[in-house]
């Protein structure tokens, strides 16, 4: 259509250009630069927390993973793990039993308090802990392809204690205690082969009756697993020094890690879990949940940034017929001069073309450049956030193009349909004073 417009033509629509309403085409232009602008950033910001979501969904919750906890109690504003459902070793062989199941990988809290001391910086610190005992195939053989997980108190006195150290407490680190304490942030590497002292039976705010366990113990490596909420130990030390300060305490799992053998197995998993009584969580769940709550607001924000984008197309468009029945007698005169009515009609949806793929593109580079500048932002007051990803903002230039592009075909279309229904009109009534 447009498209074969002859160069003179093209000059012709830009000189017929609504000289009359150019207030109310800037009105409708600024709405439509305005609506992309918005459009393309929700869209961009929307589908950076989505790849956000699913970078730490896949990688480190994966889609054939079940976690189970204790179902606990709550009594007004408190929760305790204890009082409810349990994970025993019986629940633990049920569940071995299934056929569904790959595999399961427990994990155990060390029910003593715990303090960790050290050298951070050249400066002496200590810190209330919380151990997990976790198993050498939950953490992966890429994890430990140079650590031995196997440690037992009598290891002490020649080995340090293998910590693994949860990525998800580092990020707390840095963004609240380092930042509030004027210290450095840390990263993955940085703690790598740090030594310290563990002290187990003894606390800052407890103490036991029992002498307390005091063990050298090194940072071996970090992990981003989800799954991993504490600082984890081997799953055989963490048992010991259970058995040794609570000697009458039955074993009791904090969690279980059950890997499925097809993912497809997962909800009959989650049924079987739940008919115990015991809380199953996927990543399907979690994502799910997540990715509800961010497609909802982005859908929302961006409904509405599609509405006034097509409000605005409708009102260039209605600017510039209102203009065009203004000018009847011109128009009359044209056509009689022997112009035809489809390229009086193509020469001013060219005018809707050229106005809207400015005020377009222009909405699209500036939403654009806002992402980004909010993603710097947004990644400068988080450490988490800085530490997890180098951008919060996507950009899916093949989409917006072709978005831009429909959008115009669209108006354009519709904008020469129009116009050639009003130039249809004969030439004897266009002329009529």
């Amino acid at each position: 259509m447009v498209l074969f417009m002859k160069s003179s033509e093209v000059k012709l629509a830009l000189h017929l250009w609504n000289r009359g309403h150019w207030m109310d085409y800037l009105f409708s232009q600024g709405m439509l630069f305005t609506a992309s602008l918005l459009l393309v950033f929700f869209i961009s910001i929307g589908l950076g927390v989505q790849n956000l979501l699913d970078r730490f969904l896949s990688s480190d919750l994966p889609a054939e993973q079940v976690r189970v906890t204790p179902s606990g109690m709550q009594v007004g504003f408190f929760q305790t793990e204890t009082g409810g459902m349990e994970i025993t070793e019986e629940i633990k062989s049920e569940l071995e039993n299934s056929p569904l199941v790959e595999r399961i990988d427990p994990q155990i809290y060390a029910h003593v308090p715990a303090l960790l001391r050290g050298q951070l910086g050249g400066q002496p610190y200590y810190t209330d802990i919380t151990l997990e005992g976790v198993t050498g195939e939950f953490l992966g053989d890429s994890l430990l392809e140079d650590i031995d997980w196997s440690y037992a108190l009598e290891d002490s006195s020649s080995r340090f204690l293998p910590i693994i150290l949860s990525e998800n407490l580092l990020l707390l680190y840095n963004a609240g205690f380092a930042e509030s304490n004027n210290l450095l942030g840390l990263t993955p590497d940085g703690v790598l082969g740090t030594e310290c002292i563990v002290t187990l039976g003894r606390s800052s705010i407890a103490d036991l009756d029992n002498p307390p366990v005091t063990v050298r113990a090194r940072i071996e490596a970090t992990s981003r697993n989800m799954n991993l909420f504490a600082i984890g130990v081997p799953f055989e030390f963490v048992d010991e020094m259970n058995s040794l300060f609570l000697p009458d305490d039955t074993r009791r799992f904090s969690a279980l890690v059950i890997t499925a053998k097809r993912a497809e197995d997962v909800p009959e998993i989650v049924r079987l879990v739940e008919e115990t009584g015991l809380r199953a969580e996927t990543r399907r769940g979690i994502a799910q949940k997540a990715e509800i709550l961010v497609g909802a607001v982005t859908a929302a924000l961006s409904a509405l940034a599609a509405a006034i984008l097509l409000s605005a197309l409708s009102s260039a468009i209605h600017t510039l017929v209102a203009d065009l029945k203004n000018r009847r007698f011109a128009l009359g005169v044209l056509m009689a001069l022997g112009t035809p009515h489809n390229r009086l009609a193509m020469i001013f949806a060219f005018q809707i073309l050229f106005m809207s793929f400015i005020s377009m593109v222009l909405g699209a580079v500036l939403g654009c450049l806002l992402a980004w500048g909010a993603s710097i932002a947004l990644l400068s007051l988080s450490p988490v956030l800085r530490a997890a990803v180098d951008s919060l903002a996507v950009f899916p230039a093949g989409w917006l193009a072709t978005g831009i592009g429909v959008m115009l075909a669209a108006s354009t279309g519709t904008a020469y349909i129009f116009f050639g229904r009003i130039l249809k009109t004969p030439v004897t009534r266009l002329l009529r004073p």
